[in-house]
């Protein structure tokens, strides 16, 4: 044991029973921020990464121990299922039920309806729907995420290791179509490496996944700062093999966030970066 450790032992040992039960509950079981309704809290390094990728329909391929495309400061190595914008839209949502739930949930599980949660998410909720919802949550489940995190600090820089589903498990009852659902506790630490509220709203009437993708990284900035298209490419898990098809598709999807209020302006300078000027009133960075 460690003098820290030893500390934190010694004084644990001077509180109430009741008291004691309380803080060794919430270090097995970290809880999640809270944030607006309207908003959708999620982690920066689903916004600023290819974990939830942008991947072209009947591309999504099994992959194992590979590592993921993402900033500076942020590794992650993937086993599974690739998972794409719409696997992420399941888990900010399943986040956002978990986190308004969490005096009440019984042994971490949060229960909703099938139809409820598919209209949370802008999704049709017939039968197509609901078959398609439970094989995002069968991806969410089997997958195999580590991810190392450095986070700068006055002193220094310290990093953070999490390994594990994003998902712990599900429970579906057909009878009333509903879920048991539990989110991986751990995930809640990932959180403090800094995390975004996003305007849900306006990302439900984005259209297209690279939209989507840039909708969540943007705005996962204060102030965002000038980023070549290359490096848009590869961060957000484009299947695009030339930067020119690309550089069309970015194009439009930045119409998407100027048409929907996400952002003000783009523009594109002669070393081929994006310039972008934000809607700060719309989504609030959490770090």
């Amino acid at each position: 044991m460690t003098a820290d450790e030893d500390g934190f032992t010694n004084c644990l040992s001077q509180l109430s029973p009741k008291l004691r039960q309380k803080i060794t509950e919430l270090a097995e079981n970290p809880v999640l921020p809270l944030w607006p309704e309207k908003n959708r809290g999620v982690p920066n390094l689903c916004l600023r990464s290819a974990l939830f990728g942008v991947i072209r329909r009947g591309r999504r391929k099994a992959v194992k121990g590979e590592r993921v495309a993402a900033m500076g400061g942020i590794e992650i190595r993937y086993t599974g299922w690739r998972l794409d914008q719409g696997d992420f839209d399941v888990l900010a949502h399943a986040l956002h039920l978990v986190s308004r739930d969490q005096g009440a949930a019984k042994n971490g599980f949060v229960q909703f309806a099938v139809k409820g949660f598919l209209k949370g998410i802008g999704r049709k909720t017939g039968k197509s729907g609901r078959e398609w919802l439970k094989d995002s949550f069968r991806r969410l489940t089997a997958s195999a995420v580590e991810i190392k995190i450095e986070i700068q600090h006055r002193y220094g820089t310290d990093s953070c290791t999490y390994a594990g589903s994003l998902i712990d498990e599900f429970y579906y009852n057909s009878h009333d179509q509903s879920y048991f659902l539990k989110v991986n506790p751990k995930l809640a630490r990932v959180f403090d490496a800094g995390w975004t509220q996003l305007q849900w709203q306006q990302r439900l009437l984005l259209k297209t996944d690279l939209a989507k993708w840039l909708h969540g990284f943007y705005s996962s900035h204060r102030t965002p700062y000038p980023v070549k298209v290359a490096t848009l490419m590869r961060l957000c898990g484009s299947e695009c093999h030339r930067l020119v098809d690309y550089r069309r598709g970015l194009r439009n999807a930045l119409g998407e966030l100027v048409r929907v209020g996400a952002i003000v302006r783009w523009e594109l300078d002669l070393d081929d970066k994006v310039h972008v000027t934000r809607n700060f009133p719309d989504s609030v960075n959490g770090s």
